[in-house]
């Protein structure tokens, strides 16, 4: 019904709703200062990258093993990624409170 592109659709609006949801739930995790956050972003995106080589080397294999890599490693590193981008937007509010 839907195909390959509302599957990646869903799974990353799943994604960005999941990261939406930890910040919300875990305020404090979130980085204070910008370099904390840059450091967290240079992370996803070192997540980002190793999940494209895992998922390269799956996507012939079965369809379980394909569904268990989105599932249990494209999800939680998409999530992850959402969430650095909030908390770089977080710091740069926080940063901008009482100048405008």
């Amino acid at each position: 019904m839907f195909g390959t592109a509302g599957l990646l659709v869903g799974l990353a609006v799943g994604a960005a709703l999941l990261a939406l949801w930890c910040h919300v739930r875990w305020p404090g995790a979130a980085p204070g200062t910008l370099m904390g956050a840059v450091l967290r972003v240079a992370v996803g995106f070192a997540l980002l990258q190793a999940g494209i080589v895992v998922l390269d080397r799956v996507v012939g294999t079965s369809l379980g093993v394909a569904l268990l890599a989105l599932v249990g490693l494209v999800l939680p590193i998409l999530t992850f990624a959402f969430l650095t981008s909030l908390w770089v937007m977080k710091v740069f509010a926080d940063a901008l409170k009482g100048h405008f």
